[in-house]
């Protein structure tokens, strides 16, 4: 199977270099993802705490109802081994908002690595950028693949509607998600918005 690759924005040098698209087995979750809190580069204990700070990857599960989906974990890997971010997607179709009858793919947990989120950092500067929208679009184009239109659903926290949004998702008509004290917003990504992601990666 040939390697999946794209490019990210290595912010301190202003270069760019590649990264590759990878399935995270349980063990790299653990020793990658749920150790993402320990680099020397972020503060201790920055204000307000993320969403994500004590997530255990490996135990989340992508559930719509009472219906628990087929999923994986996908992350970004640098040169230097590390995952510069991550998201579940599931690997069986759920149900469009917006059009009765297509299908889809649901995205969980789709987060850059803390050390790339400037206001996670001791010296408050970028690092890679990029992260988000690579993984987007590697959702949009698997989604295609099977026939989905590129059409991705997601429910998204308060703190990111507005980017979610500049990529185009629409929010749904539907009752917003209690998680964790966190309200969350049911959003979808019609196949217009899919396809301009693409076409600006390309």
């Amino acid at each position: 199977m040939s390697r999946r690759m794209t490019t990210l924005k290595f912010a301190p040098a202003n270069v760019f270099v590649e990264a590759e698209f990878v399935t995270l087995t349980p063990r790299m979750i653990d020793t990658m993802l749920e150790t993402w809190w320990s680099a020397n580069s972020l503060l201790p204990q920055p204000a307000p705490k993320p969403i994500d700070r004590d997530w255990r990857w490996s135990e989340k599960k992508i559930e719509r109802g009472a219906v628990k989906l087929d999923a994986e974990i996908i992350g970004l890997m640098t040169g230097d081994g590390l995952i510069q971010g991550a998201m579940q997607i599931s690997r069986q179709p759920w149900f469009s908002g917006l059009n009765v009858g297509e299908e889809l793919l649901f995205v969980e947990l789709l987060f850059t690595a803390p050390w790339n989120r400037p206001q996670l950092r001791r010296d408050g500067l970028e690092y890679y950028k990029g992260v988000g929208i690579a993984l987007l679009t590697w959702g949009v184009e698997k989604s295609r693949k099977l026939g989905y239109g590129g059409r991705l659903s997601l429910d998204g926290s308060p703190d990111f509607l507005g980017w979610y949004e500049r990529r185009g998702f629409l929010k749904l008509d539907e009752a917003l998600v209690a998680w964790e004290g966190i309200m969350y917003t049911p959003m979808e990504l019609p196949p217009s918005a899919a396809q301009q992601l693409l076409d600006e990666a390309h």
